[in-house]
């Protein structure tokens, strides 16, 4: 097309508020009302995320107080998100549904102008697709039900988009100062969806006729001085050098990943995608045609922040998570798809239809997000922890961020003064083994998140054997342990392998023949292997594969020690591929002199793939030969939790503590 064409497509788009036929206008309708739905699908129910509470917590009494929590204060984001939701909660609350409300309906807000923007440049089928596509990935759909800047951020680009390409066609002043507006916001709302904006800005510069260009430049210097205040904590959040505390780099397998979770790990899914793929693919040559500079926008508004967003995070500090791109990928569809607008217009409403069909669809069954997303780890532990202070003697523990209880506690006004529970995040071993034989309770109350200690439930489980209820959820669990045997007692563990100088050892276990045997005068104890002035001597050596049959099983090692003096015990687990140990992980004596029980673990769903074609190793050092004497070793394998990381990865298997 010429490049008269392109801008007579785009006036005459610009002059209708919803461009399309009568039946492309019902199909928009249909998608809006089926997005809406899918995002407020009992949307008192919608738990907070982490991120959620975490900047709900942190929301000041007064207004000063709040702009200086982000400004003053790190924060991973500029001030804007952070201060709209202090002005809400006062108006509104602090209940989940109010505080979500606005952004789900940013989130539908924003497909709406996607349309019109896909619509202005690749007409009705494209745009439908497009629509379809985006009302219903998990994508969208999940970060459009969190309280945070990516819905808002996906808002207000959108919003950009559409005024620029409106301006672009109509000339519009209003049109114009809709572009400023939508430029400021997205600058105070995420540093993407401000990199989008500026890239978004210049390439506007050299489509607007020359005769508007001087208009054009006002608006923008009219926008970046509306954001000067910000510079100074915009510059200080750069030096914090990105979220390298906990994400890692991206590698080669993060774009893979990344798409595949975009098809819902869906088979079927991803064969329609790529199918309309190819098919855009296959019209564009066959017609030979492009939408004037649409190509040049696609890269440059879709796959520019994504590949500034990977060489940062790889070349400086890590910031590239699948949240970051999400301003960035309509323009990435749209580019892809813009061939369809060669289909014959009795294919649209067909492939509207179907891929909507299967978008909910697999989004229901296979990503199961209704089940995920409903389930949250914090308030799961806070109603154990509640339900423990009217159960007698049943102690709780809580192993996960502090502030994320005290936060429930608070909007469910529950009277924190008659709660007793324990927060294990931080606590050294010692201090939780004094903790549990001090107790009195007969049973135990765990609630962990995934970043807690992998060894938190064994060392419990080795005070309070019996394994009354679990409880699985995403990024999170919790035990229910009893000190004695009951009727609803569980067993969750896969493979387990023991050995003791008065036990049958247990296969592969491996025990030096000169290792003396020590038994005390009266003969009742049982014996123990004397590790005095030798380093090694027992040795469990495994492939990973035998012992460990899910992604996220967790192995659990446990050895009990007297006559320890002097340090230098340690119980070791690792795992080496040939001769290079790629995981170690050691649990020295918590005791100086005396008895103590040793454990650590190796939990696979962290380790890259799994640790699997890999050796497991298992062994007892005695750092500088000191006295030690070791009584029993035992090596267990804890079935994971299948939907551990079940939002962002392929679900490992049905869910089987629910």
């Amino acid at each position: 097309m010429s490049t008269g064409t392109w801008r007579e497509q785009v006036r005459r788009s610009a002059l209708v508020k919803v461009p399309g036929t009568t039946m492309e206008r019902w199909g928009l309708l249909a998608l809006l009302v089926l997005a809406a739905t899918l995002r407020l699908w009992n949307l008192p129910g919608i738990p907070y995320t982490h991120d959620e509470i975490s900047a709900l917590v942190r929301l000041r009494p007064g207004f000063l107080d709040a702009l200086r929590n982000v400004v003053v204060e790190i924060d991973a984001h500029p001030p804007g998100v952070q201060l709209f939701e202090w002005a809400w909660t006062r108006l509104f609350g602090m209940g989940e549904a109010a505080v979500k409300l606005p952004f789900i309906l940013m989130s539908v807000a924003a497909l709406f102008l996607l349309y019109r923007f896909a619509f202005a440049w690749c007409g009705g089928t494209v745009a439908l697709v497009t629509t379809a596509l985006l009302a219903v990935l998990q994508y969208t759909v999940m970060y459009g039900q969190i309280a945070r800047p990516y819905a808002a951020g996906f808002f207000t680009t959108a919003l950009l988009a559409d005024q620029l390409t409106r301006y672009l066609g109509s000339g519009s002043r209003r049109a114009l100062a809709g572009m400023a507006l939508a430029a400021v916001l997205s600058a105070y709302t995420h540093h993407f969806s401000l990199l989008l904006a500026a890239i978004m800005a210049v390439t506007g510069l050299f489509l607007v006729r020359a005769e508007s260009r001087k208009a054009y430049l006002v608006a923008g210097g009219v926008a970046a001085l509306a954001y000067l205040p910000n510079v100074p904590n915009f510059f200080r959040q750069l030096d914090v050098k990105g979220l390298t505390a906990w994400l890692a780099p991206p590698t080669v397998h993060w774009l893979p990943d990344y798409l595949w979770w975009i098809a819902h790990c869906s088979v079927v899914f991803a064969g329609a995608l790529s199918l309309l793929l190819l098919t855009s693919a296959a019209l564009r040559i066959r017609n030979r045609g492009s939408v004037g500079p649409l190509w040049a926008i696609s890269l440059a508004w879709g796959i520019l922040p994504l590949a500034i967003g990977y060489a940062y995070s790889v070349w400086w500090a890590p910031v590239l998570q699948y949240s970051v791109v999400l301003f960035s990928f309509p323009y990435m569809l749209i580019g892809a798809l813009a061939g369809l607008r060669h289909l014959r217009p009795g294919w649209a409403l067909p492939v509207v239809g179907t891929v909507a069909a299967l978008g909910a669809g697999t989004l229901i069954t296979v990503r199961k997000h209704y089940e995920i997303f409903y389930r949250s780890r914090y308030e799961l532990a806070a109603q154990g922890i509640i339900a423990a202070s009217s159960v007698p003697g049943r102690m709780a523990l809580y192993d996960g961020p502090g502030e994320v209880i005290g936060f429930y506690l608070d909007l469910w006004k529950v009277d924190k003064a008659k709660l007793s529970y324990a927060e294990l995040r931080g606590m050294p071993v010692e201090r939780l083994d004094s903790l549990l034989h001090a107790s009195s309770a007969s049973e135990v109350f765990l609630g962990a998140t995934a970043g807690a200690e992998p060894e938190r439930a064994a060392r419990i489980q080795a005070m309070f054997p019996f394994l009354l209820e679990r409880h699985d959820v995403e990024e999170g669990q919790t035990f229910l342990f009893g000190a004695g045997p009951s009727t609803k007692r569980l067993d969750d563990h896969a493979w387990s392998s023991r050995v003791a100088p008065d036990a049958i050892k247990g296969e592969d276990w491996s025990v030096d023949a000169d290792l003396p045997l020590l038994q005390d005068s009266t003969g009742h104890a049982p014996r123990r292997w004397d590790f005095t002035g030798r380093e090694f001597g027992i040795l469990l050596e495994k492939p990973v594969y035998e012992v460990a049959k899910g992604d996220n099983d967790v192995l659990e090692v446990r050895m009990d020690a007297t006559g320890v003096s002097g340090g230098g015990l340690k119980l070791v687990a690792e795992l080496r591929e040939g001769e290079t140990t790629t995981f170690y992980r050691s649990q020295p004596c918590p005791v100086r002199m005396g008895a103590g029980t040793l454990i650590t673990a190796i939990p696979f769903a962290d380790l890259p793939g799994h640790g699997q074609g890999q050796r497991l190793r298992v062994y007892v050092w005695n750092e500088g030969g000191n006295p030690a004497q070791v009584a029993s070793l035992e090596a267990r394998v804890r079935s994971g939790n299948p939907w551990l990381y079940g939002l962002f990865q392929p679900l490992k298997g049905p869910l089987i503590y629910p």
